[in-house]
């Protein structure tokens, strides 16, 4: 027989530690009083023991400390369990087919039965007994009330680990439990082909180890002497050092941009030989974290299947199995991150905020579902034109401003797209003219870049240097629009095109200028005499371009400022952003709400089969 047990002591412990014993028992907030800086937790526990246990006195913090602190030292001293470590290796590599595991409590006993990793499925557990062994007989009528029973549960806990039941006290209620719960059993487990694993979860409660001893079967396999605690649900703790046969994998479906192709990827959680967390360590456990997209459900917060599998690398997807489903409410717009933790083999615990609730849909329903392709989605081309010019006391400030405001909207549309990955940017930065240019001399446009994912263009953006500034009321913006006149040839066939303007200024004026009347600077005409406006209403009729624009209005644009030019001014904007615009502090994803309703896919499709949509990047998953 394996053993891990170490029964040291044989005195009675004294009231305090006793006390302590019972508190980390029942899991109460002053079992993590031991460590400093939970000074608040004496006052529960003291309250406990005065209304409770009357006999076990008033202590000061520092002595409760100690008594906690030499309760847990204790139960640590026998984890990580190196028994616990060879069982739960044997029965998830398949050496042992089941087990019998007989679990003693301080309240109750349990008996279940535990078979191993077959290769189509992970370890499991049934329990076929568990009731408590210390509880008053049922016909018990003295303790009435929830707060006596309670009361009642406290000074049995505190009698037991102060050690002071009797042999005969302890053995004739647990003994008869115990005889109730081997019944259940197919076959006497001194006799039976399977083998017993005495598990006794009160380590240091001596009196109800040495009756368990007595009690307990004579051959067991494997003998567990644990921390005093009962877990919920059966013995699944015990297999928690138990590491994984096979990866687990998180299931979605991928939609290809370009021909609307839908498949079914994956992304590893846990890789074959991860171990999960072990109860009472130190560390948290393994977790994992997965981007996903919700599906196009038209509803404002769509549902979607988030589905964990295992299989081998090379098996197609009608040959995984199904480990966790559960259906997610996801955010309409953006992606979402969900976490799971590996809590056993085969058995993760999903961590997420938003609503989710079990799947019962089987893993080939899901996955019949599927269809072969979708309409691909609308194609996304945007151009970005930023104002680069400030005055000179503000500088490279006003201008990093600008640029992260310019950023925020584009990272809100790549959100809020349902097929982000169709989604390139063009670079603009414009600038002032120069005082004295004449026709053609120089072009306001020093910032060019072509179409680029996202990434990049954002990451080129942050490189831009300051210009100076050299008229107060309106910059070289009126060259943006003739510049797009000539990109027939770089949007996509059948895109949605987009123009997002940010900056201060709005474009020179192609004639007749407003008058100024507290500033002597006028308001200059284009030195090339572009007429933006008429340039600008054809783009959007010919090319189906959609204008937005971010506006920080300088102070003379205030009521107080120039009226007659800040008239102007507004106007001149409002034609710039025909389908909005707004002030540079708005929402970015208010933003953009002109240009998102037409990015989903043309046929607007419920989705592939409900999955959750693979997000992130795109060599993180696998066919």
């Amino acid at each position: 027989m394996r053993t891990q047990q170490d029964n040291e002591g044989s005195g009675r412990d004294d009231t305090l530690t006793a006390a302590a014993r019972v508190v980390r028992a029942l899991g109460t907030p002053g079992a993590a009083a031991a460590e400093p800086g939970y000074e608040q937790a004496f006052d529960q526990v003291e309250q406990m023991v005065r209304e409770q246990l009357t006999e076990v006195g008033r202590h000061p913090p520092e002595h409760w400390r100690a008594a906690l602190r030499k309760v847990r030292e204790e139960e640590r001293r026998h984890l990580p369990p190196a028994g616990r470590g060879w069982l739960a290796t044997a029965l998830a590599g398949g050496e042992m087919a089941a087990a019998v595991f007989v679990e003693f409590g301080c309240e109750k006993i349990r008996v279940s039965r535990v078979t191993g990793d077959t290769g189509d499925a992970f370890p499991s557990s049934d329990v076929l007994f568990e009731a408590e062994w210390g509880a008053p007989p049922a016909g018990d009528t003295s303790s009435a009330g929830a707060g006596n029973r309670a009361a009642g549960r406290i000074r049995r806990l505190f009698e037991l680990a102060s050690g002071e039941p009797t042999a005969e006290e302890i053995d004739r209620p647990l003994g008869r439990t115990l005889e109730q719960a081997l019944r259940r059993l197919p076959e006497p487990p001194d006799r039976g082909g399977t083998p017993v694993v005495v598990a006794v979860r009160a380590a240091g409660w001596t009196c109800l180890e040495r009756a368990v001893e007595r009690l307990a079967p004579h051959t067991p396999l494997l003998w567990l002497r644990l921390p005093a605690g009962w877990p919920a649900g059966g013995p699944d703790d015990l297999l928690a050092p138990a590491p994984l046969r096979r990866t687990l994998w998180f299931a979605a479906a991928h939609v290809q941009p370009s021909t609307g192709a839908v498949r079914v990827v994956r992304q590893p959680l846990f890789p074959a030989g991860s171990t999960a967390t072990v109860p009472g360590a130190r560390s948290a456990g393994p977790l994992a974290e997965v981007r996903v997209r919700a599906p196009s459900d038209g509803g404002e917060q769509p549902r979607a299947c988030a589905v964990v599998v295992t299989g081998a690398v090379g098996d197609a997807p009608a040959d995984w199995h199904a480990v966790r489903a559960d259906r997610l409410l996801l955010p309409a717009a953006g992606p979402a991150t969900l976490r799971y933790r590996l809590d056993g083999p085969g058995r993760v615990r999903l961590l997420y905020d938003g609503g989710h609730r079990p799947e019962s849909t089987v893993w080939s329903t899901l996955l019949g579902r599927l269809p072969r392709g979708l309409a691909p989605p609308l194609p996304l081309d945007l151009v970005l034109a930023v104002e680069t010019a400030v005055r000179r006391r503000q500088g490279a400030a006003q201008l990093a401003t600008r640029v992260r405001r310019a950023k925020a909207v584009v990272e809100a549309v790549r959100d809020g797209s349902r097929h982000p990955e169709s989604l390139r940017v063009a670079l603009i930065g414009y600038r002032d003219h120069l005082p004295l240019a004449g026709p053609g001399d120089t072009s306001p446009l020093h910032y060019r870049t072509g179409f680029r994912p996202v990434t990049a263009a954002l990451r080129i953006l942050d490189e831009w240097e300051p210009s100076p500034l050299h008229h107060d009321f309106a910059t070289g913006l009126e060259h943006v629009p003739y510049e797009l006149r000539s990109w027939q040839d770089r949007w996509r066939p059948g895109s949605l095109r987009g123009l997002i303007v940010v900056g201060s200024r709005p474009p020179h004026p192609h004639s007749r200028p407003p008058q100024a009347v507290r500033r002597r600077a006028p308001v200059r005409v284009c030195p090339d005499r572009l007429d933006w406006g008429t340039t600008l209403t054809r783009l959007r009729h010919e090319q189906r371009l959609h204008c937005l624009a971010l506006v920080d209005e300088p102070d003379w644009m205030d009521d107080d400022g120039e009226p007659l030019v800040a008239r102007w001014a507004r106007q001149a904007w409002a034609h710039i952003g025909t389908q909005g615009c707004f002030d540079a502090h708005e929402d970015p994803r208010r933003v953009v709400t002109g240009l998102l309703p037409d990015t989903r896919s043309r046929t607007d499709d419920a989705g592939p089969s409900g999955l959750a949509l693979a997000s992130g990047p795109p060599e993180s998953w696998l066919p």
